[in-house]
């Protein structure tokens, strides 16, 4: 609670030494120095980025290493063996199945000078991963020691959606003002769901969760004018960004982990499984801080109209 405090305290100061007042608005071309234009004539910018950060990156990853796990990690030279023992033998006899689904990030924002903006914006990211020992393929992983009888399929089920939520300060720079730095503070609301059947002991579990985060960030990108020498009621820019580094003030990556690390283990339950190496958050204290990092890289492609 100390850390919104602060966070508000600080959003509060910044707006207070800003003067809100101008008489003209903004030249709608990076070339010209026209401004006789009513004064939100060229302040406006909506920005759409096709970005499916996380969400896309995990699913597609996970998919082609468990399509064919061989060809994949000999072609990225990857050698997960040091990370998960014996994986062959996993990803052979279970079924994985990643998707995902979002809503791009649609953005609004407000620009006070030529090089100064506020923004304002919303999207929604959702991902699925289905995992499935097939009744067939128990003697692969069982563990040596269970003569239970599979009665059908394990299955290990989950969904988490997010919705980011952003408020932002925008400082462009550099030639025709191309080189953006936005400052963020996220307000992320989540709710993921775990689902699994043991087909050993017969056990089912059905968990929904909702939980949010907040986080404070920073993203370097660029915005290219298409056309800087048309002075068009509508301009088109090209967005894309490099990274987008910070920090979770609120988290619920440990919450999540440790949930879904507990779903996992009783989906696993009288095979190999739960002898992979995923620690608990008592056994690895510090995942809780490492899991408060965020970092994504590529987090913008996308477009933007000013006007």
């Amino acid at each position: 609670m100390n850390n919104l405090r602060k966070i508000f305290i600080i959003i509060f100061f910044c707006i207070s030494v800003i003067n809100l007042y101008a008489k003209n608005g903004l030249a709608l071309s990076t070339v010209s120095e026209t401004n006789k234009y009513p004064y939100m004539k060229g302040r406006q910018m909506i920005n759409i980025n096709f970005s499916s950060g996380w969400a896309g990156f995990l699913t597609a990853s996970l998919n082609a290493i468990t399509y064919d796990y061989e060809v994949t990690t000999n072609f990225a030279k990857l050698n997960l063996n040091l990370l998960i023992p014996n994986i062959s033998k996993y990803v052979h006899n279970m079924d994985f199945k990643g998707s995902m689904w979002y809503i791009p990030n649609i953005a609004y924002t407000f620009l006070y000078r030529e090089n100064l903006g506020f923004e304002f914006g919303i999207g929604v990211q959702s991902m699925s991963f289905n995992l499935t020992i097939p009744e067939g393929k128990f003697a692969g992983i069982a563990s040596s020691d269970k003569a239970s009888i599979p009665n059908g399929n394990s299955t290990f089920e989950t969904t988490y959606t997010y919705i980011p939520i952003t408020f932002g300060v925008k400082l462009f720079s550099g030639k025709s003002r191309r080189t953006v730095n936005t400052f963020r503070i996220g307000f992320e609301p989540i709710v993921y769901s775990l689902r699994t059947r043991n087909a050993l002991n017969g056990e089912t579990t059905s968990e929904k969760y909702r939980n949010f985060n907040l986080y404070i960030s920073y993203e370097l990108g660029w915005s290219i004018e298409l056309f800087p020498t048309r002075e068009w009621s509508v301009k088109p820019y090209i967005d894309i960004s490099l990274l987008e580094i910070g920090y979770y003030a609120k988290s619920s990556a440990h919450l999540l982990y440790r949930d879904t690390r507990d779903a996992f283990l009783s989906f696993g339950a009288g095979t190999d499984l739960v002898d992979l190496p995923i620690p608990s958050l008592s056994e690895a204290p510090y995942l809780q801080y490492v899991l408060g990092i965020r970092f994504i890289l590529f987090p913008r492609i996308g477009f933007s109209m000013r006007f």
